[in-house]
C-alpha cells in the first residue's frame, strides 16, 4: 500500500499546479481560482490564495482534503 500524499497548504500554486498539474482545472472550475496560471499566483500560497477567494477555516480544510483525495485517487 502507498503513502498517501498530503498537501502542505503553505505550498505556493505554481509550485502545487506544477507537482499535480490535473488540480489546475479543478481549482479554476470548481473553486474559482482564476488566477491558479496568473503571475501573481506565483507569490501566494495555497491557503492564502484561498483565503483571497473567500475559503477559509472548515472550507478550506474541505477543499484541501478534496484535492488530495484527487491527487491520491489513480483511477482518475
Amino acid at each position: 500500500m502507498s503513502k498517501k500524499i498530503k498537501i502542505d497548504p503553505q505550498i505556493s500554486i505554481p509550485e502545487l499546479l506544477e507537482k499535480f498539474p490535473k488540480l489546475e482545472q479543478i481549482l479554476l472550475e470548481e473553486f474559482g481560482f482564476h488566477c491558479a496560471s496568473c503571475i501573481f499566483a506565483e507569490f501566494d500560497t495555497l491557503e492564502e490564495g484561498a483565503r483571497l477567494h473567500g475559503i477559509e477555516g472548515p472550507f478550506f480544510e474541505e477543499m484541501l482534503e478534496y484535492l488530495e483525495k484527487i491527487i491520491n485517487d489513480t483511477t482518475i
